[in-house]
């Protein structure tokens, strides 16, 4: 047997294995589909690859034919081929005023002080909330997936958030540590992982990502937002994949919740830390006591890419993730943005579009909002989803590509979708051929 031979033996093994990984993990993830097709593929390619081998003995020259046919795809799905676009930020000149985030506008009761001054300020929204308003509350009698015992468990892990809420600041030791940036570095990053956080990120805070005015939470409505802050520490939370693939049933918003609440505890005591240390720190917790965007200063501090559904991307979690952060002026090293392919491959991927039951996610282009080119949601019908059937839905964080857990092989397109714009092409139709267009709830 020729080294020829033995190369093409090796190959259809590597090829075969893979296969045989790809099936097993579907099994795992429980996608049906995708393991009915992976094993399909298996007993096809082994058939053909090593019976065609042992029955026709091909030539040397055939053999190698062969396996370039193979290897030319595989090289390009792995050879830097087209730079990964990074997300386009321009120059922002405008804040977000947190009275006009939705989650805020919902709570506008009618005849109340806040409804008549923001409709004042704001007539154009008065009759869509107003509509909004008639529908039950999420978790609440009424919706679709409405449980009289499941659905007070998420309504009391809030309660407990939103009694916290006035807990985020304090008081600062008069003593600066006086340990180096770099030091101090670590030891947040370390501590934070220690707490419980999946990812952690140190940003430059950027003042435009900060809401200009105060429109949930306990300050008093309506106030200017004052945060000087230097710095934000950013950490993301793994939601559990079996919970994210029960969406848009209960468990997604049972997941969301838990890690809502994992969440305002590491930022409580990363604050009450650095406030130790003898610097000013807030933690940025659910319920609202949030002063900024999240996604934007995660994407600073290189946990990952904003996607066409409006979900922080991580390379690690993909959407499946729950953000928290800290502002602080404690002197630390900041990182970098990451750039992995995500801009790239959402402009071809419209699994989280083709799957919104209420087609609030673009499958256009995108557009400049505020200075950053991104897809812009329809945050009024998709909070209207929510309500109707009594959950915050998660269809988008489930069907998209890059919320598959770890795997070999799902890792191995990770690395390919990061280097090539080939990978990026294949992988999004390859998405919809092995797991199905829509999914089915």
């Amino acid at each position: 047997m020729s080294i020829i031979d033995l190369i093409f033996i090796a190959a259809g093994a590597v090829m075969a294995l893979l296969l045989a990984a790809f099936a097993w993990t579907s099994i795992l993830e429980s996608r049906p589909r995708a393991a009915f097709i992976g094993m399909g593929f298996l007993i096809c390619f082994s058939t053909v690859w090593f019976g065609g081998f042992s029955i026709l003995s091909p030539s040397d020259s055939i053999v190698v034919i062969t396996l370039a046919v193979i290897a030319i795809p595989v090289i390009l799905f792995f050879m830097p081929l087209g730079a990964s676009k990074p997300i386009e930020i321009g120059e922002i000149t405008e804040q977000v005023d947190e009275r006009d985030v939705m989650f805020s506008r919902e709570e506008y009761n009618s005849g109340s002080e806040k409804y008549n001054s923001y409709y004042a300020m704001r007539p154009e929204n008065k009759e869509v909330d107003d509509k909004l308003r008639e529908l039950p509350e999420l978790m609440a009698p009424g919706g679709k997936y409405y449980d009289p015992v499941r659905s007070p468990y998420t309504d009391a892990i809030f309660k407990v958030i939103h009694g916290m809420v006035t807990e985020v600041d304090g008081e600062i030791e008069p003593v600066k540590s006086k340990s180096s940036p770099e030091t101090m570095t670590a030891r947040i990053k370390q501590f934070a992982h220690h707490l419980g956080a999946d990812e952690v990120g140190i940003a430059p805070l950027n003042p435009m990502y900060l809401y200009s005015h105060v429109g949930r939470g306990p300050e008093p409505w309506g106030a200017p937002i004052d945060n000087s802050h230097k710095y934000v520490i950013v950490f993301t939370l793994e939601m559990k994949y079996d919970h994210v693939e029960a969406a848009p049933s209960l468990p997604i918003t049972e997941e969301s919740a838990a890690q809502y609440l994992r969440g305002t505890m590491i930022s409580l005591a990363l604050a009450q830390y650095i406030r130790d240390l003898g610097y000013p720190a807030r933690a940025h917790i659910s319920g609202s006591n949030y002063q900024l965007m999240l996604p934007p200063v995660a994407h600073d501090a290189g946990l990952g890419e904003l996607g066409r559904h409006g979900y922080l991307i991580s390379p690690r979690f993909g959407a499946r993730i729950r953000i928290g952060a800290v502002t602080t002026d404690l002197p630390l090293i900041t990182d970098k943005p990451i750039v992995f392919g995500v801009q790239d491959f959402c402009d071809r991927c419209l699994r989280c579009a083709d799957n919104c039951p209420s087609a609030s996610i673009p499958r256009g282009g995108k557009t400049d909002v505020k200075g950053v080119r991104k897809w812009p949601l329809q945050v009024e019908s998709c909070l209207r989803y929510w309500r109707l059937i009594g959950t915050d839905c998660g269809l988008c964080m489930k069907v998209c590509p890059f919320s598959h857990p770890p795997s070999l092989v799902h890792n191995l397109v990770r690395v390919g979708i990061k280097r090539s714009s080939f990978a990026r092409w294949i992988s999004a139709y390859g998405e919809d051929f092995f797991y199905g267009k829509k999914v089915k709830f």
